[in-house]
């Protein structure tokens, strides 16, 4: 079941749930480039039919035009980190007032243009989050470089970050190039982060998103899907021990892969 609400500051929030009344964990989805669109809404059912609440704020809310090119992918917005914060902690006070929502067990969920911001949010409410999940976004190679208004670096981030991550990628998304997921995983290591990360062989950027044929891979998205659901319930479970560290890496690459395009 699907419910839209408007905050004070007329920020719309989506959410899901199981048909229960019985408190679950939440994971907030941090939506695409798009904004809030047909695909956002189908990622919320499927996490909520797999036992989650799920949640998505609209972060494009202070945009004041017509949102059709941005949704076309024509225009692009980029987040401010603040701001994100900021809405993040309204949606979670929002969530948490809610009898059904276990408000002690968050992970936040990035994709796309959004992949970075479960970072910047780990980092400037550690107390808030169990854990984090990035999928084909948030290591591109300017989100290392730091080069955008408002936004931290990556590599300024990761030192900062003390719960576990998943990464997933696909080999053929040329906006994050395998030495950006290379790097990424040495300075989670360096960094004693726990994490999983895994890389899909012959996989294009946005391979989820059903409304996009064109790259949509329907078995590298269900093998995502379970990845996502084992590595929230894991944390939630609290399998995941602050006292030793998990490293996890699986990746399907083609031996001839050229690291140099």
């Amino acid at each position: 079941m699907l419910t839209e609400t408007t905050t004070d500051n007329g920020m719309r929030i989506w959410h899901s749930q199981p048909a229960t009344e019985t408190p679950l964990p939440l994971v907030l989805l941090l939506h695409e480039r798009y904004g809030p669109v047909e695909h956002t809404f189908n990622v919320l059912e499927r996490f909520a039919e797999a036992g989650f609440i799920a949640a998505t704020p609209d972060l494009f809310h202070r945009f004041p035009g017509e949102r059709g090119p941005i949704e076309r992918a024509e225009e692009r917005i980029d987040t401010i980190d603040s701001e994100a914060v900021t809405d993040i902690d309204a949606t979670l006070d929002y969530l948490r007032s809610l009898s059904y929502v276990d408000g002690g067990q968050v992970g936040v969920a990035g994709f796309c243009l959004s992949g970075r911001t479960p970072l910047v949010y780990a980092v400037a409410r550690p107390e808030q989050v169990a854990a984090i999940s990035i999928a084909h976004g948030g290591i591109y190679p300017r989100d290392y470089h730091g080069d955008k208004p408002g936004q931290a670096s990556v590599a300024d981030l990761i030192p900062q970050i003390h719960c576990p991550i998943l990464g997933m990628f696909g080999e053929a998304d040329r906006s994050v190039p395998m030495e950006n997921i290379s790097r990424f995983r040495s300075d989670l290591e360096r960094n004693k982060l726990n994490y999983w990360i895994q890389v899909f062989g012959d996989t294009p950027h946005g391979w989820m998103n059903t409304t996009e044929p064109e790259r949509y891979r329907e078995l590298q998205s269900d093998l995502a899907w379970n990845t996502l659901k084992k590595f929230y319930s894991s944390v939630f479970s609290s399998h995941w021990s602050k006292d030793s560290l998990t490293w996890r890496f699986e990746s399907d690459v083609n031996m001839k892969y050229n690291f140099s395009v």
